[in-house]
């Protein structure tokens, strides 16, 4: 077993229990480059297929769907995340509105959550009314969420809102806070993701308010259109982020310590440092205390959420928390993505961007998001695909034999425009590394340690070519891939350091040459 944050391991898809097979059903064919066996090839024990990510939208706004809905449709978010970039895995995405059919009419039950491996809440509604008396999560709702973030599935979501509006005058809790915002009443029992928005109370979308308090991040667009203007939510100017940097260490003692965003904001072909903008957003919150029982530890500690990107409000040029995620992993729960508004997500902010760079980084945060909310045993099948692609891929067998630096970078060539570096340092490592790790020691780049774990990989296909059966599994594999990296690492580091000893001695010598020389010149 070959853990990551304590739990699950790398296993194929496929079982063995099955029937014998014959000479004729050892084939195997390319899809693209990548080779798919028959269930009798001598590589089939390793292989594993694309897996599938399954994402529920749930809403309670009839407008938020896949169809022809303008404004707050998804079909953009929708295209652009399965059609966008698929090298990590399939993506199978639903809608589902509350309240479809009748007053809640599709609340979220146990059978429903386990359809899924993410649930992406785009809600609207601020509190139950005694017109729509369930517009709230019930008591079992939040049970079955909480079993399904939990150890058993470990559910990821995605938690959106929007602006406070002011409490509707039917609300059956006369106490609430004057201002609502949108989307509490899906939101805010949420376990642990209800706590990292903000519900009640501003921001607002009415500056009368208080303008310092409607989150604008709305772009000029060089016309003179005010920042007020609603049009300027779906021109062709995206809202520029601000990125909290993640120190990922340094391979080589002298070099200084490198940073990276968060996996979410780590683009293909770079940081991703533009959102789409919206005249005013929600805002982000925090717990003020982080019991036990509902933000559980792992073997480093007690996770807490962290905010990863910050927006700026244009009028006031006051940056504020954008975005936060909660990674839950090593304690064995959910992980958690939560944002200011889910106009980051929809067709009236889309629209505005055509083919370029900018729609693609905004697609690769979406891809990332979905990549990043999957339950570790969904993560895990993303490895095993990831390895499998690398190890059989054309041009990385034509390397074959060659040194693990060697095959490391051509392996990472032929990734290059599919997976972005942190992505690409997720999937190569298969156990959770803590920051603080890789930022103390000279921590082996991912390229030699993918180059270790393709040559593993390569021995097998070459004694299973050879008839021999009793061969490592997958995740034998990857460990001795890793070990074989760090090994090479650490004796190049030790081969450097021995060098390094020579110095003194060295110097020491030339000063004796140097004294030498300048003896016999005053003699002479």
């Amino acid at each position: 077993m070959y853990p990551e944050g304590g739990r699950g391991a790398l296993v194929s898809t496929y079982d063995s229990e099955e029937p014998a097979v014959t000479t004729e059903q050892t084939a195997a064919t390319y899809d693209g480059n990548v080779l798919v066996p028959s269930r009798g090839h001598p590589w089939f024990p390793w292989y594993c297929p694309k897996p599938t990510v399954r994402i529920l939208c749930y809403t309670d706004h009839p407008q938020v769907n896949f169809e022809l809905a303008p404004d707050f449709g998804l079909r953009q978010l929708r295209d652009l995340i399965v059609s966008h970039n698929t090298f990590h895995a399939n993506f199978d995405i639903d809608v589902l509105d509350r309240h479809a059919g009748g007053h809640a009419k599709n609340l979220l039950t146990t059978d429903l959550l386990r359809n899924y491996d993410q649930v992406w809440l785009f809600g609207f509604e601020q509190c139950d009314r005694s017109s729509a008396p369930h517009n709230e999560l019930t008591d079992a709702e939040v049970a079955a969420l909480d079993d399904w973030m939990g150890p058993a599935a470990q559910g990821g979501v995605l938690i959106t809102g929007d602006h406070a509006n002011p409490r509707p005058g039917d609300a059956t809790d006369a106490g609430l806070d004057p201002l609502l915002n949108l989307g509490r009443a899906l939101g805010h029992r949420v376990p642990r993701a209800g706590r990292l928005r903000r519900w009640e109370g501003l921001p607002s979308a009415d500056p009368s308010t208080d303008p310092r308090f409607t989150h604008n991040t709305q772009v000029p667009d060089g016309l003179g259109t005010p920042l007020d203007n609603l049009t300027l939510q779906d021109d062709a100017f995206p809202q520029r982020i601000r990125l909290t940097p993640y120190p990922i260490g340094r391979p080589w003692p002298w070099l200084p310590v490198r940073h990276r965003p968060h996996p979410l904001f780590c683009g293909r072909s770079g940081p991703i440092e533009v959102f789409p903008d919206h005249m005013h957003e929600g805002a982000l919150a925090f717990p003020a205390s982080y019991p036990e029982d509902e933000w559980p530890s792992g073997p480093h500690g007690q996770l807490l959420p962290e905010v990863v990107a910050f927006g700026t409000d244009k009028r006031f040029a006051r940056t504020y928390e954008l975005v936060s995620a909660y990674d839950g992993t090593p304690a064995s729960v959910g992980r958690i993505v939560a944002d200011t508004t889910w106009h980051h997500y929809f067709n009236v902010n889309l629209r505005g961007f055509s083919a370029g760079p900018v729609r693609d980084a905004i697609a690769d945060f979406y891809v990332n998001l979905a990549v990043w909310l999957s339950p570790p045993a969904l993560r895990h099948r993303m490895r095993c695909w990831f390895w499998w692609t690398l190890a059989t891929h054309p041009a990385v067998q034509m390397v074959k034999g060659h040194r693990i630096p060697v095959l490391g970078r051509t392996a990472v060539d032929v990734l290059d425009g599919h997976a972005g570096q942190c992505l690409l340092t997720e999937l190569t490592w298969p156990f959770h590394v803590p920051v603080e790790h890789r930022a103390k020691v000279p921590w082996p780049p991912d390229d030699v340690v993918i180059g270790g774990v393709v040559k593993h990989y390569h021995d097998a296909f070459d004694r299973a070519l050879g008839g021999d059966q009793d061969l490592p599994d997958i995740n034998a594999l990857v460990h001795n891939g890793v070990q074989l990296a760090v090994d090479e690492h650490v004796a190049q580091l030790r081969e450097f350091a021995a060098a390094a000893d020579e110095l003194p001695r060295l110097l020491d010598g030339l000063r004796r040459s140097e004294a030498a020389i300048d003896s016999h010149v005053q003699v002479t």
